[in-house]
């Protein structure tokens, strides 16, 4: 149930973002190099930060409740507990001006309808401070915490962010 009401809120906030922001021509990202189209779908920007790709290699596993888990590789374990930089695209929880709890994504969101990503290409992000949304990509700063969620689907999280 709780991954339901979790879907719920990413799909609603995902509509919101999408159906009141505009479309324009040319990427509007922070900097140059920082993102660049994905070669399965060229339109698609995402973040390039190397722990990206660590965290993909991490297993993703479906158990037959049909709900998931993941191995953690070693170098992702060395990270727990320590403070991480990483960039992404803010996904909201909650339908507010500022907020502390959201969701960062490798990808941008592109379907108001869609997931945000693979298991491995999600972030929860708990902010020392409540932040507003922005639609380019941000970097943030936090101590990671390797969370096996099974019921939220959450893998990892982040604690006491700052945006930089």
């Amino acid at each position: 149930m709780k991954r339901i009401i979790l879907f719920v809120c990413i799909v609603t906030s995902a509509a919101l973002i999408s159906g009141f922001t505009g479309q324009e021509q040319g990427p509007r990202f922070s900097g140059p190099g920082e993102s660049r189209p994905r070669s399965v779908n060229p339109g698609m920007m995402q973040s390039n930060d190397r722990i990206w790709a660590d965290f993909a290699k991490c297993k993703i596993k479906t158990d037959r409740d049909l709900s998931l888990s993941i191995i953690y590789t070693p170098s992702v374990k060395a990270r727990q507990g320590k403070n991480v930089t990483i960039s992404g695209f803010m996904m909201p929880l909650e339908s507010k001006s500022k907020f502390s709890h959201y969701l960062l994504s490798k990808s941008a969101p592109t379907c108001a309808y869609c997931p945000p990503g693979a298991p491995n290409e999600v972030v929860e992000v708990f902010s020392r401070k409540p932040t507003t949304w922005k639609e380019d990509l941000i970097t943030i700063s936090g101590t990671l915490i390797l969370v096996n969620d099974k019921e939220k689907g959450i893998f990892f999280q982040m604690k006491d962010v700052d945006e930089r």
